[in-house]
């Protein structure tokens, strides 16, 4: 550690006038500071960071010095290698700042097969912390049992489902899979039907008694979901851009779907929950080629899905848990339970650095039958790519304590009620969930017949609703199927042109609200 190193470290702390996730300062004028454990431990099994004693946080990092260096150095030599488990060995610089004394301390990251660090006198539990910003947080059950298990080399995927049988894994599917792994591995002939399954981690004995693996049955059962209920995938619109947002009738979800079966099922009723909820363009290029082209790429979204299933955590520290898609109006957000598993980091997602696995057997039989898993190590940079191609920003991956995030930004050029973009020389646009492609010349004359589209709309509206109507009455009436399309286009701008009324006006959002023109406008 250089001089110049806590400088600029200082320098942070007092621009921001707070601490950060890798900068702690500490008083110690008056003596050892009492608490210093935590900072220690969160250093070790987060990202490292240093600790300046002699500096007032209360004051914009005052300098204010510390009551004795050659005392300081000893205590904290002390605390981390008589009360640390494991040991943690420092980088200790004693350095004259503005005139004063002052100590920093630079703890490194732990290897990921030593941490947790934790505060012997107070046990792993309650001596065990994490970094989160500028604090130090106790570590949770789940954060301790992730260190722990992947130490010991515990892959929750091949543990036994202990109240399934072979009979509840489908035959079919197994067969075809065992008869390519035949042709894969030519040994394999030899063995019997249950040995085979055995060796690729589809069953497993216990008290010589047979089951399917967490991975048989997610991979092979005929209904995985009714030994582990919460292993399903949560679809959800969102009438806005976060939760809680409501329609303009009042609804919380445009559309809604729990999505179950196995991996492969999962991933294809996921996908197409995504497409049904998309909206679509259409592209020609200048030789008229013409592409329809959805609001995300669908190859990028596919990728994240197969990711979340394949290398969520399904230790039963989590298996309560169920892996959430949400489509609101400028993103999609997948989030599945468990963080990178062990020594994977963020910022290495994507790069060539070999990223370790949480679940082998199920990524080795997935990519053995080739339906999720076709080249490993590429579903990253493919969601990157696919971004790319469509003018978009590329994926955010978040890891929070206990889960991970992805989330892929729309384009702005996406609207609900018309959509135009100029290609090769020609306008493209999608309107009231039709495509048809017109020429520059033709364009004035598209947004006319558009305007006069959305008049003759009206007038339909206004002449149908002579008596009450409900939303879904209009909807079946004129012919369009998104009733949040007809709500924010038709049925909102008659309300506040005064040519149409709720006939609940206590409560405009309820459930069976019905529309009524006004008299005035009745012809």
């Amino acid at each position: 550690m250089e001089k110049n190193e806590v400088i600029d470290a200082i320098k942070i702390l007092r621009k921001y006038n707070t601490e950060t996730n890798r900068i702690e300062a500490k008083s110690a004028l008056l003596g050892f500071p009492k608490n210093c454990y935590d900072t220690i431990s969160s250093f070790s099994n987060k990202y490292g960071g240093i600790i300046i004693f002699g500096l007032n946080e209360d004051d914009n990092f005052k300098t204010e010095g510390v009551y004795d260096i050659n005392d300081l150095q000893k205590q904290i030599t002390s605390l981390c290698s008589d009360a640390m488990v494991p040991r943690v060995r420092t980088d200790i610089l004693p350095l004259e700042f503005e005139g004063k004394n002052i100590l920093a301390v630079k703890i490194e990251e732990l290897r990921q097969n030593k941490k947790p660090c934790y505060y012997k006198p107070k046990g792993l539990k309650a001596g065990s912390y994490t970094r989160e910003g500028d604090r130090d947080e106790l570590l949770t059950d789940y954060e301790i049992y992730a260190f722990e298990s992947y130490n010991d080399h515990i892959f929750e995927d091949t543990r036994p489902t202990k109240k399934s049988s072979i009979e509840d894994l489908n035959k079919e599917s197994l067969k075809e899979y065992l008869n390519k792994i035949k042709e894969l591995k030519p040994n394999f002939s030899k063995n019997s039907y249950e040995k085979n399954l055995k060796l690729c981690g589809i069953v497993d004995s216990d008290n010589n008694k047979i089951y399917p693996t967490l991975a048989g049955t997610l991979i092979f059962g005929d209904y995985p979901q009714s030994f582990y209920p919460q292993l399903f995938v949560a679809c959800s619109v969102i009438p806005g851009t976060k939760l809680g947002d409501v329609g303009s009738l009042g609804e919380r979800f445009i559309d809604n779907q729990r999505v179950e079966g196995t991996i492969e099922e999962m991933l294809d009723g996921t996908m197409r929950f995504l497409r049904r909820n998309m909206k679509t363009r259409v592209i020609i290029d200048s030789n008229g080629k013409r592409e329809n082209r959805t609001e995300y790429p669908l190859e990028a979204l596919r990728e994240a899905v197969a990711n979340a299933l394949i290398h969520r955590d399904y230790s039963k520290e989590t298996e309560s848990a169920f892996i959430s898609v949400y489509m609101y109006e400028d993103r999609v957000e997948i989030l599945n339970p468990g963080a990178l598993y062990g020594a994977n980091k963020i910022e290495k997602l994507g790069t060539d650095t070999i990223m370790e696995s949480r679940n082998p057997t199920i990524v080795r039989i997935l990519e053995e039958k080739g339906s999720v898993i076709e080249n490993r190590h590429t579903g990253i940079p493919t969601m990157k790519r696919e971004m790319e191609k469509y003018e978009l920003p590329e994926p955010e991956f978040y890891e929070e304590r206990g889960s991970f995030k992805v989330i892929f930004r729309n384009s702005m050029n996406f609207e609900l009620d018309s959509i135009s973009e100029q290609v090769g020389g020609q306008q493209n646009t999608i309107y009231n969930g039709k495509s048809d492609a017109v020429s520059d010349t033709q364009s004035g004359q598209q947004t006319g017949q558009q305007n006069s589209d959305l008049k003759k709309y009206k007038l339909m509206i206004l002449e149908f609703c002579t008596k009450p109507r409900t939303a879904k009455e209009i909807s079946n009436y004129i012919k369009i199927k998104s009733r949040q399309y007809i709500s924010s286009n038709f049925i909102k701008p008659l309300i506040d042109e005064g040519k149409l009324e709720y006939t609940n006006k206590k409560s405009i959002n309820a459930r069976n609200q019905k529309y009524v023109t006004v008299r005035d406008n009745k012809k």
